[in-house]
């Protein structure tokens, strides 16, 4: 499993200033873990990335993200660490805005854009909560949304080896 990046970055939102260039992660890496607390807004410029729940050695994919999507909103909106796990499906480009600047631009704005992304989060809990409690999936509909037992196997390990940064 490969780190490349958490030590040095500093991504602004662009208020004047520049984003810095996509950072590369390779396939299996994982991005973030379940319980890691929100640091960074992840902009999935290029690739593949599935959103794990992970519970005790059984994963399931909540989400296959594509390209221009955006990753860890919630936590980062929220302040709570993460509930999922992100590990990269293909080879990835992201762009890691810091959670400070979200909150800047956030508290920075009119006085009740906190209140409107603080009801579209619980909104979003309370769909993703539901989807788990009826145990609803797309994954027998959707073979991306499926893992095999290889890269369950997988995920599982670097998920092991993974130290929250």
């Amino acid at each position: 499993m490969e780190l490349l990046f958490k030590e040095r970055l500093m991504v602004n939102l662009p208020l004047g200033k520049p984003i810095e260039a996509p950072i590369m992660f390779k396939a299996g890496t994982v991005i973030f873990a379940l319980g890691e607390p929100a640091k960074y807004l992840y902009l999935l410029k290029k690739g593949e990335i599935r959103l794990l729940k992970v519970t005790g050695q059984k994963l399931s994919v909540i989400k296959l993200c594509k390209e221009k999507e955006i990753l860890n909103e919630v936590s980062v909106l929220t302040n709570k660490p993460s509930e999922f796990a992100a590990i990269a499906k293909t080879d990835v480009e992201l762009v890691l805005i810091d959670q400070k600047d979200i909150l800047t631009v956030v508290k920075d704005g009119p006085s009740w854009i906190p209140e409107i992304f603080e009801t579209l989060c619980e909104r979003l809990k309370s769909t993703q909560d539901i989807i788990e409690e009826h145990n609803l999936s797309a994954g027998e509909k959707n073979s991306d949304m499926v893992l095999t037992k290889d890269e369950e196997k997988g995920y599982l390990n670097a998920l092991a080896e993974y130290k929250i940064p």
